[in-house]
């Protein structure tokens, strides 16, 4: 009885430790969430969307995994191909990625020891997995951390490094794309940065946003547009109009999601993310020929060995010929074959705990050893810095020097020429001047000379008017005069024709008077005449 709840044990040990040791995804608790917040989406929608974009790597430790098909060395997640907009879940990334749907939105991303983004799986959505941080002018963002669990008795946080970090001016944080990223003062802008932890409350559920709406408005002196975020149809890169934001997003299954099955039709298996090396190596398998990780058949091969041992001792038992007289002596070697059996399997099992023991210790002195070493290694690194930052110093006085020479050089050079042109500029004005004012001078001799000939002809012609008034009064008064003689003349003549035929008549009218008088004078007179006489 003894000897069965010893075996009993030993393999309940086993199936606890195989089942510690299945494919354990990167999740901490803000990460999980229920299905109501659209964590009802299959893996498989992820496995099959994005393998035209990347290569799916089966971890040891993380389970599946995805590296995209981008340039490493300038990829950087939630800054390359992308830009931030507020929404009503807070700030929101934007993708221009066709795949950006998916990486940005779901799940989380590490930066591995091969220097490759990595992208670990989950689903459930946000309007990005980053964290923030805020000082002196600066806006920061790093892809969140995920929490992962090792076997039963450790567990430890994913240590973002500096390097995942990007920092830009406040009032670049709603830019359309963003230049091209230098780290190396990433320890700086840390050290003069804090934490942001604003969350966005949206239908009840809670989101990391980043920077509130009213700060970014004070630090960029503009008013910040809130889009809608509408959900597109079919997978693609995010789209951004007037007032909303595109982003696809797979629909939620209303039943229940089993995971478990779900897997790439092609994918490598090797260590990428874990810091434990995978004892298979490297490999690429289809989705029908599978091939189990590391943990999972270590401990399955364990308890094979184990029923293997079993049975072999029960049919050891059995093709025993059976004897009619068995003496204890047979019965106590079986006991203690049993017993033997049950304290090496305990002493493996013993053995496989310490070995783990030791290997996580092994392992955190190896981490320490290496953050040691990076220490070191980064205190030489500021010491190389320094110097090369003293050393460009100079050269960029020297630069500086030189550019000055050289500038000043080119600025005679420039003096020089614009003097030249600057005097041919003045020759070519004055010539122009002067060649207008001849043009000038000569339109108004002309004028003069029209106005001198207008006012000479203006004079001649009064003249000559004033002449042939003369001359017409002339000829006027002298025609008068002529007519005037003539006139006498003529009245003259008449009045001596008029005379000349009056004269006889008057001779006729007076001869009877003169005789009449003669005869009144003969008779009055005769005496008289005597008298006078």
């Amino acid at each position: 009885m003894k000897t069965l709840k010893t075996t009993a044990i030993v393999l309940g040990l086993f199936a606890l430790l195989a089942g510690t040791t299945s494919n354990v995804k990167a999740q901490d608790d803000y990460y999980q969430g229920n299905s109501a917040d659209g964590n009802n989406v299959s893996l498989q929608t992820f496995y099959d969307e994005l393998s035209p974009y990347g290569t799916w790597i089966q971890d040891p430790q993380y389970g599946y995994v995805w590296r995209p098909d981008v340039d490493q060395s300038e990829f950087r997640p939630y800054y390359s191909q992308g830009r931030w907009a507020m929404t009503e879940y807070g700030n929101t990334w934007v993708s221009n990625y066709d795949w950006g749907w998916a990486p940005f939105h779901y799940g989380r991303w590490v930066y591995n020891r091969y220097r490759e983004w990595i992208w670990l799986p989950d689903t459930k959505w946000g309007p990005a997995w980053v964290d923030w941080r805020s000082g002196n002018g600066y806006y920061g963002w790093a892809p969140m951390a995920p929490s992962i669990n090792i076997n039963l008795s450790f567990g430890r946080r994913y240590v973002v490094s500096d390097f995942c970090w990007n920092f830009i001016p406040e009032r670049s944080i709603y830019y359309t794309s963003y230049p091209r990223y230098n780290y190396q003062r990433n320890n700086v802008y840390i050290n003069n940065t804090t934490i942001i932890n604003n969350t966005y409350v949206y239908n009840n559920r809670s989101y990391y946003g980043g920077p509130r709406r009213e700060d970014i408005r004070r630090a960029t002196n503009r008013n910040v547009t809130v889009y809608r975020v509408d959900q597109g149809r079919t997978p693609g890169a995010s789209r951004i109009d007037n007032r909303s934001v595109s982003i696809y997003r797979p629909r939620p299954d209303r039943n229940a999601i089993d995971n478990r099955n779900a897997a790439p039709r092609k994918f490598e298996e090797r260590n990428v993310v874990s810091d434990r090396n995978s004892r298979n190596g490297n490999q690429t398998t289809n989705r029908d020929g599978r091939v189990d990780n590391n943990r999972e058949s270590t401990p399955n091969t364990r308890l094979g060995n184990n029923q293997v041992s079993t049975d072999r001792t029960s049919a050891d038992q059995r093709t025993r010929p059976e004897r009619s007289n068995v003496d204890q002596r047979t019965q106590q070697d079986q006991q203690q074959r049993v017993q033997r059996d049950a304290q090496v399997e305990q002493q493996r099992t013993q053995q496989d705990q310490q070995e783990r023991v030791q290997r996580d210790a092994q392992v955190q002195q190896q981490r320490t050893q290496q953050d040691q070493q990076q220490r070191v290694q980064r205190d030489a690194q500021v010491q190389q810095r320094m110097s090369q930052d003293q050393q460009q110093r100079v050269q960029r006085d020297a630069q500086v020097q030189q550019q000055r020479v050289q500038q000043d050089q080119q600025q005679r050079v420039q003096r020089d020429a614009q003097v030249q042109q600057q005097r041919a500029q003045q020759d070519q004005q004055q010539r122009v001047q002067r060649d207008a004012q001849v043009q000038q001078q000569r339109a108004q001799q002309d004028q003069q000379q029209r106005v001198q000939r207008d006012a000479q002809v203006q004079q001649q012609r009064a003249q000559q008017d004033q002449q042939q008034r003369v001359q017409r009064d002339a000829q006027v008064q002298q025609q008068r005069a002529q007519q005037d003689q003539q006139q006498r003349a003529q009245r003259d003549a008449q009045v001596q024709q008029q005379r000349s035929q009056q004269q006889p008549q008057q001779e006729q009218r007076a001869q009877p008077q003169r005789q009449e008088q003669n005869d009144r004078g003969n008779e009055s007179g005769r005496p008289s005449r005597g008298g006078r006489g």
